[in-house]
């Protein structure tokens, strides 16, 4: 095949800036986010409840139920949510750096960690209370992860090419 084709990204993000520097952009965002989660003001005992619980009283009833119950199981365990937070972020900013199979891993958990970080931490992003103006950053966390998911290999569909 082409000379070109040897040289493929291994994940989407990596097409504009390459794959080390796209991976170094994931790890200083994944990095950033665990670093945030260990913050005092979220790590108090009641920060975490106290900002679900807060989001609920203008939320639709199923989403309010959603924001409470989160609320009740976090309770006062402000400090271990956020070491978990921060470790599971830490997980992630690691996986882009490990074969695929792990990598694929690791984008999965950002996956859900992007989905209970909109869902549960951002309301989707206040969206349904009104006077939201965007649905904040749970959507493009999973988006970004996508951007990294490896690429299928191309060994096999050049040897076919090569031999006709």
């Amino acid at each position: 095949g082409p000379a070109g084709d040897a040289e493929a990204p291994p994940f989407t993000a990596a097409r504009a800036v390459g794959a080390r520097a796209a991976r170094m952009l994931w790890l200083v965002l994944w990095l950033s986010l665990a670093w945030f989660a260990l913050q005092p003001a979220n790590r108090a005992p009641l920060a975490l409840h106290d900002l679900l619980a807060g989001q609920a009283h203008s939320e639709p009833g199923w989403l309010a139920g959603i924001e409470n119950s989160a609320a009740a199981v976090v309770g006062s365990h402000g400090l271990a949510v956020s070491i978990v937070l921060a470790a599971a972020c830490v997980l992630v900013a690691a996986g882009v750096w490990l074969p695929r199979p792990a990598a694929r891993a690791t984008l999965v958990l950002a996956l859900v960690v992007a989905a209970v970080i909109w869902v549960v931490g951002e309301a989707f992003g206040m969206i349904l209370a009104g006077g939201a103006t965007d649905p904040n950053s749970g959507p493009l966390l999973a988006l970004l992860a996508l951007a990294y998911w490896p690429a299928k290999q191309r060994q096999a569909r050049e040897g076919r090419a090569s031999s006709c």
